[in-house]
């Protein structure tokens, strides 16, 4: 390349490197606008290079499966095939009924009812009947009857599986991302929830708001899990353990901090309505905040950057755990019990967390 050329591609190239990171942290909306720009181009392409008759209904099927999940357009893309060989083998009978001489709208009628009674049961059918519709009420023109139907079909199956293709491999959604966000969401009203129980008297129904808090954040990211492990072609529990026992354990800690809240409201109520809390639940707050915010840095450094510092929380665990010994029977048995099956809790996912931990359950998988 001369230097002229080089310096003519250098300001394109600087260009692209300015706009590859807009691209990258675009709005979904523009993502998903990109996906299905892409989807109905390459069904386009593949349609024209197949040589099929209509490569418009390619294009249609393509707008109508691509969606912004994999998981969506995985639904999408099996309810659009299904329905569609369905559809089409009704649509072959129709056809050679009319061929063998009965009227043509009682047969489309007839054959229209299962269709119709299926869709019922089974709504991801319901795309049968419009393919009945496509094949059987725009007949061909040419000699063979059977030529532009299957020439429909292959272009529905066509932008049904160029669609499953660009979800994977175009702006594919970050699950991954979300999930660990979720929990390090889901962590930040833990902790306030803690520090507000150990370090205040909360009235049990505020705990219970934020408990509701905490679960529409665990809601998000067991979705996000199940959209990860569509969007894994190989086994997610092989290549990333921790996001898939993710759940389990973030599940385990609100359940914790819920059961510490209900035995500290229990205890205090034995003592009276003006009980004050107990102040030897201070330093135990201060080391279990610390702790989630340990392991929130975890979670925030695996949705950034898919990796997060090595040994991280274990200087944060085991001041728990000393704190918790330190502690003794000042708090009384059952918040003494609840403590420390939240300090389990904790140095469990202190241990999913190292880097060896992966390693040995890659082994062991």
């Amino acid at each position: 390349m001369s230097a002229r050329s080089e310096q003519a591609a250098r300001p394109g190239a600087r260009l692209w490197l300015r706009l590859w990171p807009w691209i990258c942290g675009a709005s979904p909306e523009f993502r998903q606008a990109a996906r299905m720009l892409v989807s109905v181009s390459l069904s386009d392409i593949v349609s024209r290079l197949a040589h099929l008759g209509e490569p418009a209904w390619a294009l249609i099927t393509a707008v109508i499966v691509t969606q912004s999940k994999v998981g969506a357009t995985l639904e999408a893309g099996r309810d659009q095939i299904v329905g569609t060989l369905v559809g089409a083998v009704f649509g072959a009978a129709a056809i050679a009924l009319s061929l063998a001489g009965l009227p043509k709208m009682p047969v489309f009628a007839c054959l229209l009812v299962p269709l119709a009674i299926m869709a019922a049961f089974r709504p991801n059918l319901r795309l049968a009947g419009v393919t009945l519709v496509v094949v059987f009420l725009f007949p061909a023109s040419g000699a063979d009857p059977f030529a532009r139907p299957i020439d429909r079909t292959l272009a529905i199956l066509v932008g049904a599986a160029v669609s499953l293709l660009v979800s994977y491999v175009v702006f594919r959604a970050k699950a991954r991302a979300q999930a660990f966000e979720a929990a390090s969401a889901m962590l930040l009203t833990l902790d306030a929830t803690q520090a507000a129980v150990l370090a205040h008297r909360m009235a049990m129904p505020d705990v219970e708001r934020l408990n509701d808090a905490s679960s529409e954040a665990l809601k998000t990211l067991v979705a996000a899990v199940a959209e990860a492990k569509r969007e894994r072609l190989g086994a997610l529990d092989q290549s990333e353990p921790v996001l898939v026992r993710l759940g389990s354990m973030m599940r385990r800690l609100q359940s914790d901090v819920l059961f510490v809240a209900r035995a500290l409201d229990e205890t205090l109520e034995q003592e009276g309505p003006q009980a004050e809390p107990i102040a030897a639940l201070l330093d135990v707050s201060a080391s279990v905040s610390a702790a989630f915010a340990a392991i929130r840095a975890a979670m925030d450094q695996e949705a950034d950057q898919r990796a997060h510092a090595p040994e991280i929380g274990t200087t944060e665990a085991a001041r728990l755990s000393a704190s918790l010994q330190a502690l003794g029977d000042h708090a009384g048995p059952l918040p003494r019990f609840t403590l420390e099956m939240l300090d389990r809790d904790i140095h469990d996912i202190v241990l999913a967390l190292k880097p060896d931990r992966k390693a040995d359950e890659k082994a062991a998988a």
